[in-house]
């Protein structure tokens, strides 16, 4: 399996483009909509510095940057920060004149919508969940796994294209396939798996 897989990749390609130059970049989406995995591909092409941990102090965020600094990363990846408070963002901002960032979030910041900050982005985001041919791909790489259509659908409807319980189901779906040897269909296990994972009543 797979663990960075290509995904988003019209956005991915922007977001590269972008990170050509100084820039300050805003993703927002949904838990499971792929910002995580676009947020890990970035990191990797981009030697970037990516930090999950939610800072409730601006001295601690700022010790951070400095220390990226020091280190000569010039772009840096903040996950999550939607849970920040709004005083951290002014030092984003004001660190955004000479680094580039990359800001995810689980939903949009009203405080981005202020003109101060809107004239910094170069580019504000929003990932939503996977359509059909996404999910096809996306299981073929990271799974290595064919889904006929019918499966597929049934994949889509449980999951609602969130790849958190997408994940989960096909993760559970190859367990409990090695242990039936063949002896079951896919939609049977697949059936399973969404019960083992509380995605079917």
């Amino acid at each position: 399996m797979n663990e960075i897989v290509k995904l988003r990749e019209h956005i991915f390609t922007k977001i590269n483009e972008l990170l050509k130059h100084k820039a300050l970049i805003f993703l927002w989406g949904k838990s499971g909509s792929g910002k995580s995995i676009l947020l890990q591909r970035l990191a990797k092409q981009h030697k970037a510095v990516l930090i999950n941990e939610i800072f409730t102090n601006e001295q601690d965020l700022k010790l951070c940057i400095e220390k990226a600094k020091e280190q000569g990363i010039n772009i840096i990846l903040l996950d999550e920060v939607g849970m920040y408070k709004h005083p951290l963002f002014e030092y984003i901002r004001i660190y955004s004149d000479t680094l580039s960032f990359v800001l995810s979030s689980h939903k949009k910041i009203a405080l981005f919508k202020k003109e101060h900050f809107k004239s910094r982005f170069q580019a504000q985001i929003e990932l939503k969940n996977l359509n059909e041919t996404e999910l096809k791909e996306y299981i073929k790489e990271k799974f290595m796994l064919e889904l006929s259509h019918n499966n597929l659908s049934f994949l889509m409807k449980i999951s609602k294209g969130n790849l958190r319980n997408i994940d989960k189901t096909l993760k559970s779906f190859l367990e409990l396939s090695n242990y039936f040897q063949g002896n079951k269909n896919k939609k049977y296990i697949f059936k399973l798996s969404a019960l083992e994972n509380d995605l079917l009543r």
